[in-house]
């Protein structure tokens, strides 16, 4: 099991990477860790085709400085975004700190900003290596592999349509689902905002997709005990619920907001695709139209996760504390001197 450094995606990096998405206006972003972030470090706009450009990489490489490149290429996914290319520049030059906190982080950045962007990952130690003459031989190689069985392609599919789960740039319609284009039921609309209520009448609003009429409809609305959450969700299809939960810690009365993804590993291929790709923008609706601060985030493919326990262990996570240190006594022997 590889470690992460616990290093994260800044906000600025998040809010260019997503910008670079939509508005499809840069060729490269350069992105270093620096004050324990990762944060873009240098940009290239675009200029000609994606071949021509590459050239531009080798101008944000250092002879001893480690950096990750974030590559658009001219391809598009099945979702209709540009596919991105991922490199990791680390030489053999640098410190072995910076080796080991870039190696260790990558698989963060990657995740916070959306791996299903990136259709390929390039990693090299020498300038030499980042040119286009170098990716056409690192793609010549991963070529030559193995073939994809149908079941890894069926997955890799899955994994092209979380590229709009990760989208970073939403549109505040009233009652559209943004990033897809299914839009969401009134009696939807309605039971998301009245969560909200001081006096709740529901406090589990389960979300389902209608895959023929292309549609978010309301599956429940009801007020459910936290014990009872579990056995809520179907075991064979996905599902999204919020849900609201109120008890007591430490004294204090908390009503926290819970976003539940559910999606079972038996749930039908086209399920999967589609209620990933409405993940985030289901998210966004809630936080903007039902104004709701959402206080944790679960996913799971067990809706028997969903314990009381386990809910409660999200929320109040416990911290380590470092373990109590005792002065050692000194030893017996000649006291200091006395003055006389």
């Amino acid at each position: 099991m590889s470690h992460q450094s616990g290093i994260r995606v800044s906000q600025e990096l998040a809010t260019l990477f997503g910008k670079a998405v939509d508005e499809n206006n840069l060729r490269l972003i350069r992105v270093s860790i620096i004050n324990e972030s990762l944060v873009p470090n240098g940009t290239k706009d675009i200029s000609d085709n994606w071949e021509s450009d590459f050239a531009g990489v080798n101008e944000f490489l250092e002879e001893k400085v480690p950096c990750y490149i974030l590559y658009r290429l001219d391809s598009k996914s099945l979702t209709g975004n540009y596919d991105w290319l991922f490199m990791s520049y680390v030489p053999d030059l640098a410190k072995v700190r910076d080796k080991m906190l870039y190696a260790s982080t990558r698989a963060t950045l990657l995740k916070e900003l959306g791996d299903s962007h990136f259709i390929d990952s390039m990693y090299g130690t020498t300038v030499s290596e980042f040119t286009l003459d170098g990716y056409q031989k690192h793609k010549e190689h991963k070529e030559a592999e193995a073939p994809l069985t149908a079941r890894e392609k069926e997955l890799a599919e899955v994994k092209t349509a979380e590229a709009s789960a990760n989208a970073f740039s939403y549109s505040t319609r009233k009652s559209h689902a943004s990033g897809i284009s299914f839009p969401m039921s009134e009696e939807a609309v309605q039971a998301i905002q009245s969560l909200q209520q001081s006096d709740l009448t529901n406090n589990f609003i389960k979300l389902s997709l209608d895959i023929d009429k292309e549609k978010i409809e309301l599956d429940e609305a009801s007020k459910i005990d936290i014990d009872d959450l579990a056995k809520s969700f179907p075991t064979d299809s996905p599902r999204f619920a919020f849900y609201v939960y109120q008890h007591t810690h430490d004294g204090t009365d908390v009503r926290s907001h819970i976003f539940i993804y559910i999606c079972p590993q038996n749930s039908k291929i086209r399920e999967r695709m589609l209620y990933s790709s409405c993940r985030s923008s289901v998210i966004t609706f809630g936080e903007i139209e039902g104004n709701i601060t959402i206080d944790k985030k679960l996913e799971t493919n067990e809706p028997a996760e969903l314990t009381k326990a386990y809910i409660l262990d999200e929320l109040y996570p416990v911290t380590e504390t470092a373990p109590k240190t005792f002065s050692r006594p000194k030893p017996p022997g000649r006291k200091g001197a006395v003055r006389t």
